[in-house]
């Protein structure tokens, strides 16, 4: 469970593979939106938080919770490593940065129509979201997704950019 601040680092432990809840998804007013995450850690979720007050509560109340202080998102990363296995990017396992539904791979013949043109002609491999229908491919995106990575990789390890 991510709350209202964290989008973008719920849209990557996502693409990570790790089933994510993001708050402000949900059809909830800001006054309940507290106590729902509360009530979700209660049932064993990890609640992904920048809120101190919340975070404090959360742990009062035996909760596992990660607070995220960080701004840079490899430092952000780095903070839920603490708490989630290995962060890889596996498409065999992602989930759709958008709404959390599962991947599955898409022929070219089933995303004609859905891409660019330039796309169906350069990319070889897609991906469907199975709730919302996106797709996805290993664009020019792809090398910032990787840099990301790696330098979320060399921080957990030690070693400073």
């Amino acid at each position: 469970m991510a709350d209202g601040m964290l989008g973008r680092l719920a849209r990557w432990l996502r693409l990570t593979g790790h089933d994510v809840v993001y708050i402000n998804e949900l059809d909830l007013p800001p006054e309940k939106q507290d106590e729902f995450l509360l009530a979700q850690a209660s049932k064993g979720l990890v609640l992904l938080t920048s809120d101190l007050r919340l975070y404090r509560k959360s742990r009062r109340s035996g909760f596992k919770a990660v607070l995220i202080q960080a701004s840079k998102l490899s430092e952000q990363l780095l903070e839920v490593s603490k708490a989630l296995p290995e962060l890889e990017v596996d498409l065999e396992k992602s989930r759709c940065p958008v709404c959390n539904g599962e991947l599955e791979e898409a022929e070219r013949g089933e995303v004609e129509g859905l891409v660019p043109r330039t796309v169906l002609e350069r990319q070889e491999n897609f991906w469907r979201c199975v709730q919302c229908g996106k797709i996805y491919w290993q664009g020019t995106h792809w090398r910032n997704i990787l840099e990301t990575l790696e330098e979320f990789r060399r921080r957990r390890n030690g070693s400073n950019p």
